[in-house]
């Protein structure tokens, strides 16, 4: 989830996105405008007037809202265990990790474990009313993670636990059932009450197949993450469809980063994180010593 500017589809700016929202156009055309517009945006206040336009434009219920989780919803409480931790696991910032602090079954146990011991906080704090409003309004709702099915009820737990649950306005098929599914594909997904696990799959792809399994369609869709690699995925996906497409980068976590200590990562937040996981590991096989004992891939 790298803070670098978007590629070639930037260009096509936030700017023209708000001069839409601001239009003040209503009314439903005879055609759907098919273009996929990309933008940057630090801050959901940016986002809401474009869904208001789309609502006015297209009518409520045929407007799409898809939101990422992690650094676009909520975000970790802490360092260790957040998205920013994983991305410095995964070599992608500025600071590495050094040879002795890269943790062991990354996306075996440790991820999962994490998930389970850390709390995350809102984003920003307009988060739960915006999504209400949107339901209430006659949005449908979907919620599209990277995360795997086995992390779902740590998932439900902390978005419950800051009050966002979209299940009332949850993306379901045309008979209204509300369904569970899950499958494997090229990785094991889940989705049940508006939440879809992906196991790090195409986004795209993903809404693609959600949609087509649904058998629902819509006029515009607003889809929103911090990850460049999930907007570029979605911006290619959807370039061939009758879909009036916003695709947000969400900026703010990292943003707010860099404006107050100049970068995503310190050196000594680096050190941190691996101090406390260090410590964390200790604990836990201190009270079960047969997870670093047994050969099986478990933290250690």
């Amino acid at each position: 989830m790298s803070s670098n500017s978007l590629s070639n589809t930037a260009l096509r700016s936030l700017f023209f996105a708000l001069v839409l929202a601001a239009s003040g156009c209503s009314g439903t055309p005879s055609t759907i405008d098919s273009e996929v517009i990309v933008a940057e945006a630090d801050t959901f206040d940016v986002i809401a007037p474009v869904v208001a336009k789309l609502n006015s434009q297209y009518g409520a219920e045929n407007v799409l809202i898809v939101a990422d989780i992690d650094n676009t919803l909520l975000t970790s409480a802490t360092d260790l265990g957040g998205d920013i931790w994983y991305q410095w696991q995964r070599g992608k910032l500025a600071v590495k990790p050094t040879p002795e602090q890269q943790v062991s079954c990354l996306f075996e146990d440790t991820i999962s474990l994490l998930y389970e011991l850390a709390p995350m906080k809102l984003t920003e704090p307009q988060v739960p009313v915006l999504l209400n409003n949107w339901q209430e309004a006659g949005n449908t709702l979907l919620l599209l993670t990277s995360r795997a099915p086995k992390n779902r009820p740590a998932t439900e737990r902390e978005l419950l636990r800051h009050g966002i649950d979209i299940s009332q306005a949850a993306l379901t098929p045309v008979d209204n059932a509300n369904p569970v599914y899950r499958q494997k594909l090229e990785r094991e997904m889940s989705y049940s009450r508006g939440l879809m696990m992906t196991t790090g799959m195409n986004k795209g792809t993903m809404l693609k197949w959600l949609l087509n399994t649904t058998e629902r369609q819509f006029n515009a869709i607003v889809f929103v993450d911090d990850s460049h690699t999930n907007i570029e995925n979605m911006d290619n996906a959807w370039q061939q469809h009758n879909t009036d497409m916003r695709i947000f980068h969400y900026t703010h976590v990292e943003a707010e980063r860099i404006k107050l200590q100049g970068q995503v990562l310190t050196e000594v937040q680096a050190e941190r994180m691996a101090s406390d996981y260090a410590r964390l590991m200790a604990t836990i096989n201190t009270v079960f010593p047969d997870r670093s004992n047994n050969g099986q891939c478990l933290n250690r």
